[in-house]
């Protein structure tokens, strides 16, 4: 006589294992822009511009950091989700990633606040 719930778990065990491997393979093609950190970006660029030249330099940047996470985000398409574990995200077919230009974008943004902390510039 066969052990019934043996035999099932198994055959679950079995068939789970490809999928989730194809999961794991697909996972993380894709960043969220959150979660992409910054490039070190030397402040020792913004030395000899004005506090007004450095304030419209962090609009101009935030707001282009501000376009490229737009765009980041929506080439994401799904999370793969397996028993509450999120494995990461799938981009979509011949989807832009920006995930350098945002982490350029994002350190010229840090190193022209440091820039501005060291003039004294208004925040």
């Amino acid at each position: 006589m066969t052990d019934f719930s043996f035999s099932t778990e198994v055959t679950f065990m079995r068939m789970t294992a490809p999928i989730l491997a194809l999961a794991v393979l697909a996972a993380g093609c894709t960043q969220r822009s959150d979660t992409i950190g910054a490039m070190p970006v030397s402040p020792s660029e913004y030395e000899g511009a004005s506090c007004d030249q450095l304030s419209a330099l962090m609009i101009s940047e935030k707001d282009r950091l501000e376009e490229l996470s737009r765009l980041q985000d929506e080439e994401i398409v799904g999370d793969f989700r397996v028993m509450g574990a999120n494995l990461g995200a799938v981009a979509a077919e011949g989807a832009g990633n920006q995930e350098n230009a945002i982490a350029y974008a994002k350190g010229k943004v840090n190193a022209i606040d440091i820039a501005m902390r060291r003039k004294g510039c208004a925040m």
